[in-house]
């Protein structure tokens, strides 16, 4: 049997018109902003890794109009440390896009030598006045439409200093010279909101968003260039379109995989079940090409939405939930995050294309292969018990009931006459260490009074003699905190427990307090909503189907 070629591969843009499948609203957007419009500006092609951003540029030349000829500039392929080496990669593919299209050529000028005295040319005047005017005299009255693929990279450049900041404005000038000049930019969806700040890129009615393929388009990529070699045996692709939905990326990676499984049999015979089954650990394995940077750039609250709803619908994919379930599952984990919150990151997720809402308002994951690989490579923690929520009046409760707690202390020892002489003491030899005062109270200065009290002669409070029975001379003030070990009791006679009587002595020698440990200081206490602790959790292959 001769060698088929794999039709599929999903780490290069697609060429042949006869494999790409869809986009009809994309080359529609193209052609109402190209075509026959009188002002013209730069147009803008925005979508997440994966989705074919490359693939479609390469495909306008077949979409617009014959009228149009497109060079397009991968600029994953230039050195954009240095303009001169992006002005070159400029001429090298405008000639050959002159070529495919057979316009003659050979008046293009070459590059230019230097100046008579040695000087460099001004590359950007020599471009803008020679070459571009020898070119677009070639194309008599055809369009040229320059194409910067990854155009991202272009921006990274510009913020980096590497490219000169005014590289957009002379984009612009040559736009506006030559009528029949038209530029376009593909670039990541994260990049969107710099390039609203670059003028030329700046119009929102000139964007356009790449999505996933339809059901329809999606089936006909994965049955249509393989039609004549094999057939996929019944339920076979919707079980594929419910794995990975449209994502033309994860579409061409499970249809190569099983091209060649295929391939291994020869051909002979149907997709089947196993088969799908076979390539699934592959298939997750380059799932991480695409959501570990989406998992990586999200933030606390958008990792703490996508693992609480993996954890409610499970790996299999469960029912969706509604927005009130979602919001008790997200605290169910332990964490405050507000409905607003909550909000904005299912927002931030669908527009990411990770989380989908369904006609009825409830949420739930686009592809299977989502919270399989959430489950594979990131922490889904067991149910628990709802944890009470931290309020943020918490803190502030904590620090009035301290302050109110040391002024208390402060007022009855001053009473007791526990302080030095000089007031430069802060310690106290009597009065048990709390945890609330200790959050206000230096502990270093603490021991150190402590340590100076130890080392003189205490100040008597009372003299009685032992058989009289003690009569407090000052009457602590209540609060409530511990009593103090050492304050007398108003009783006939000294009771036996030590908290209640001191022991009668003439003199009372201050005994060494216990060394308070450190206690954290009353803080406010912050709603944060932290990310989930990564880690590899051995998840067996799960069954497609139940009853395998």
């Amino acid at each position: 049997m001769e060698l088929v070629p794999n039709p599929y591969n999903p780490l290069e843009p697609v060429e042949n018109p006869a494999w790409f499948f869809g986009r009809e609203d994309a080359f529609a957007f193209f052609r109402q902003h190209l075509v026959g419009v009188p002002l013209r500006h730069a147009l803008v092609l925005i979508g997440r890794r994966g989705l074919g951003k490359s693939s479609l540029l390469r495909q306008l030349q077949h979409h617009i109009d014959e009228s149009y000829r497109v060079c397009v500039i991968d600029l994953n392929l230039v050195d954009l440390r240095d303009e001169v080496a992006l002005f070159a990669t400029l001429v090298d593919e405008i000639h050959l896009t002159l070529e495919r299209a057979e316009v003659s050529t050979y008046r293009l000028p070459d590059w230019p030598q230097d100046t008579a005295d040695g000087s460099p040319v001004d590359v950007r005047v020599w471009f803008r006045d020679v070459y571009l005017d020898v070119a677009m005299t070639a194309l008599r009255h055809r369009h040229l439409l320059i194409a910067f693929d990854d155009a991202h990279l272009l921006l990274e450049a510009l913020d980096k200093g590497t490219l000169p900041a005014d590289l957009p404005d002379y984009l612009a000038a040559l736009q506006a010279k030559y009528d029949r000049l038209d530029l376009a930019f593909a670039l990541d969806i994260q990049h969107e909101d710099r390039a609203l700040t670059i003028p030329l890129l700046a119009d929102p009615v000139l964007h356009f968003r790449l999505s996933e393929l339809s059901p329809a388009d999606a089936e006909r990529l994965i049955r249509e260039p393989v039609a004549s070699i094999y057939s996929y045996d019944e339920g076979i692709v919707p079980r594929i379109l419910e794995l990975v939905d449209g994502h033309p990326f994860l579409l061409t990676s499970i249809c190569r995989l099983i091209f060649r499984r295929s391939e291994e049999r020869h051909h002979a015979g149907s997709i089947i079940e196993l088969d799908l089954i076979a390539v699934y650990p592959a298939v997750l394995d380059q799932a991480s090409d695409i959501l570990r940077p989406l998992w990586r750039e999200a933030s606390p609250n958008e990792r703490l939405t996508l693992v609480a709803l993996a954890r409610s619908t499970g790996p299999d994919g469960g029912e969706p939930l509604r927005f009130d379930d979602l919001y008790a599952a997200t605290n169910s984990l332990g964490y405050d995050m507000s409905k607003t919150q909550l909000a904005s990151a299912l927002r931030s997720l669908d527009y990411k294309g990770l989380v989908r809402m369904d006609a009825s308002g409830r949420y739930g994951f686009p592809a299977l292969l989502i919270p399989r690989w959430l489950y594979a490579n990131t922490e889904i923690p067991e149910p628990e018990a709802p944890r009470e929520a931290a309020r943020p009046w918490a803190g502030i409760a904590l620090i009035a009931l301290a302050a109110i707690v040391f002024v208390v202390v402060i007022g009855a020892a001053a009473l007791s006459g526990v302080f030095s002489g000089d007031g430069d003491d802060v310690g106290t030899a009597d009065t048990p260490d709390g945890p609330t005062a200790t959050l206000l109270l230096n502990l270093e200065a603490t021991r150190q009074a402590d340590f100076a009290t130890q080392t003189e002669q205490a100040r008597p409070t009372a003299t009685r003699p032992p058989t009289e029975t003690p009569v407090p001379s000052d009457t602590p003030l209540p609060t409530d905190t511990p009593q103090p070990t050492d304050t007398p009791e108003p009783s006939a006679t000294p009771t036996d427990t030590p908290s209640a009587t001191p022991s009668p002595t003439a003199t009372r020698t201050p005994r060494p307090s216990p060394t308070p440990s450190p206690e954290p200081s009353a803080t406010p206490i912050v709603v944060v909503t932290p990310a989930p602790t990564r880690f590899t959790r051995p998840t067996p292959f799960p069954t497609l189907d139940p009853g395998d």
